[in-house]
């Protein structure tokens, strides 16, 4: 007995110093590549930094103005390229993409499997098909058949400034934003008469909020997976069964139970645009027609690839050809989810910025009323999305706006699926890949003569690297909502500039001081609003 007690013992330490070997090991990765980095902690990495920083962008800036324009770092044991060459990044987003196709996601989206997996999660061929299928939804014809349904929550926003205007006082702009975004998404996307500026105790603003400031990767269980992911399919068990348990304490003691933790929000949406999906559906089945928004368009994509499948005879060939070619019910509703959660906060931040610019910056204020003034508006008080897409200097200022203030820059993170050589680094199968955005944005190589600390649209009339402009990505994964953004943003800021003059209130600069979680945002905008 003692024989084989001991000898447990010993296998159970030669495991575990061959895993500490090994994870010491690990830590060679970019020393043996000579690239440079801030010392990783042992099993840690450089997570215990990552996870405490307020602002992760900022810190990827100034360590590249310590190490240069391509150093390392270790999520874990795992290696990520924090880089601001825009060569390299040339290769990987566009030269080489095909090994850089899929997005660093936590492994919580990875198990989702099926067809229950959105865009943003998705990979390979699965990505590819969607992408396909969905793009046509977001062309200019469909956005134009939306833009009167924008204009209408934009209105609702416009009557909700006229009150605040004439008390003459300071107010946090940011808040009004968020209502407007959330009004278009439901408007938009699910076709549903709200008004968030005056229901701002609807569900589904609220869900959102919680949804956008649930940062998966900030949960215990993420961290833990991230760090020991053999572990990954235990924690998975564990997750499921919290959520079980949580339900049946929901259904057990529900006034125990604040509306704040009714369940994830992500799926209290998700459940919701299921019954919507339902309803269309059978609404579809007895003849009736819906007005045009994203679902709808989603929806009759599927109609129309069903149709096609039964118009075809069933051949290996061609299942594999209708395939590619098919958006499925599951993933319509992920997509959806993925549209609203995507669009409510980063637009909303967009404007905040611009809105932020705007106050402090009169000359360039000036300069956008003068475009807006001199459009043709209609006897509504509309302009047309032909009108707004050809607004040259709006344009302009929308992309310096994001210049200075990129919204997602982790989301552009890739991961290598094969081994490869970019730039003359080999780079391993499993490795990240992080643009270090900001310090792309501000080089004066890439956006000089002026310097990039000032504030200038006008420096957009020039050709730029391909690479130089990374606030909606880059190359084939790149946003795919790029035109719908722009379309609500110019329809929105056109609309408060004919009306008003922006000017700063009195906490502006304390309400501009940005945070990280998924997106960089500020706290507030703090404005005051004089009628022209």
């Amino acid at each position: 007995m003692m024989v084989l007690t001991y000898g447990l013992l010993t296998i159970i330490v030669a495991l575990i110093l061959v895993y500490i070997w090994n994870l010491k090991s690990c830590y060679d990765y970019f020393k043996q590549r000579g690239l440079p980095g801030p010392l990783p902690t042992f099993f840690f990495g450089h997570y215990r930094i990552l996870w405490s920083l307020p602002n992760l962008s900022e810190q990827y800036r100034r360590w590249t103005q310590q190490y240069g324009s391509i150093y390392g770092l270790f999520e874990g044991t795992r290696p990520m390229y924090v880089v601001s060459d825009v060569e390299f990044l040339h290769e990987v987003y566009i030269n080489q993409f095909a090994l850089f196709n899929e997005r660093s996601v936590p492994f919580l989206m990875k198990t989702v499997r099926g067809h229950q997996v959105h865009m943003f999660g998705a990979s390979g061929s699965t990505w590819r098909r969607q992408r396909h299928v969905i793009n046509p939804t977001f062309s200019a014809a469909k956005l134009k058949l939306m833009s009167s349904a924008i204009y209408r929550c934009i209105q609702s926003l416009v009557n909700k400034l006229e009150v605040i205007q004439e008390k003459r006082e300071q107010f946090n702009i940011y808040e009004l934003y968020r209502r407007l975004t959330m009004d278009v998404i439901c408007h938009c996307a699910f076709g549903m008469d709200t008004d968030m500026q005056n229901d701002i105790d609807n569900a589904f603003l609220q869900k959102c909020k919680l949804a956008v400031h649930d940062n998966p990767e900030r949960l215990p269980l993420t961290k833990l997976g991230n760090l020991m992911p053999f572990l990954i399919p235990v924690l998975l068990y564990i997750m499921m069964g919290q959520m079980l348990l949580g339900k049946l304490f929901r259904i057990i003691l529900p006034k125990r139970f604040s509306p704040e933790i009714e369940g994830v929000p992500a799926l209290w949406i998700l459940n919701q645009v299921e019954t919507i999906i339902n309803a269309r559906k059978q609404a579809s089945d007895n003849g009736k027609q819906h007005q045009i928004d994203l679902l709808q368009l989603m929806l009759d994509a599927t109609m129309r690839n069903k149709a096609k499948s039964n118009s075809i005879e069933h051949s290996a060939s061609n299942n594999t050809l209708l395939d590619s070619k098919t958006l499925y019910r599951e993933e319509v509703g992920a997509n959806i989810l993925l549209f609203m959660i995507a669009g409510y906060d980063s637009i909303s931040t967009a404007l905040a910025s611009c809105t932020y610019v705007l106050a402090t910056n009169s000359n360039v204020q000036r300069k956008l009323q003068a475009e807006v003034d001199e459009q043709e508006w209609n006897e509504d008080g509309q302009l047309s999305y032909d009108v707004v897409t050809n607004m040259n200097y709006m344009d302009m200022f929308i992309r310096e706006v994001l210049r200075m203030y990129p919204i997602a820059t982790t989301a552009t993170k890739r991961e290598c699926n094969t081994t490869t050589t970019i730039c003359g680094h080999e780079i391993q199968k499993g490795a990240l890949i992080q643009p270090d955005i900001l310090s792309i944005h501000y080089d004066h190589n890439l956006w000089g003569p002026e310097d990039p600390y000032e504030f200038v649209p006008e420096r957009h009339y020039a050709k730029r690297h391909l690479m130089a402009y990374m606030s909606f990505g880059a190359g084939p994964r790149g946003c795919l909502g790029i035109r719908f953004a722009f379309m609500e943003l110019k329809m929105a800021l056109s609309q408060l500039l004919r009306r008003y003059t922006v000017l700063p209130g009195e906490d502006i600069e304390k309400g501009f001081q940005h945070r990280e979680t998924f997106l960089i945002q500020p706290d507030a905008v703090y404005i005051r609003l004089e009628r022209r």
